[in-house]
């Protein structure tokens, strides 16, 4: 292995302040981007569940947890579910509303 030795005897500042970063050409950051769709607008609402809607949404939540999907939060499962119903039917959504 080749010795390597600085061509001159360095001070303890000159060695210290070598290798800083304000010796290093800095590059210009770049510029800051948005990302692209909707901003959204979360409101705080209150919803009144039985125990038995708040347990299936609690095991909805530790399955995606076995998965690998976590912070999963009640919340969330509730909008999927108000997702899944606006992809319903006319006919489909009137069946279910029948059933409550």
């Amino acid at each position: 292995m080749k010795k390597r030795t600085p061509t001159h005897r360095m001070s303890e500042d000159e060695f210290i302040n070598s290798a800083t970063s304000h010796t290093l050409p800095v590059a210009a950051p770049a510029p800051e981007t948005k990302p692209a769709g909707r901003k959204r607008t979360y409101k705080a609402i209150s919803v009144s569940l039985t125990d038995n809607h708040i347990e299936a949404i609690d095991e909805v939540i530790v399955q995606a947890a076995r998965n690998g999907i976590v912070r999963i939060t009640r919340s969330d499962i509730i909008k999927l579910a108000i997702d899944g119903l606006a992809e319903k039917s006319e006919a489909q959504l009137l069946e279910l509303l029948k059933k409550l």
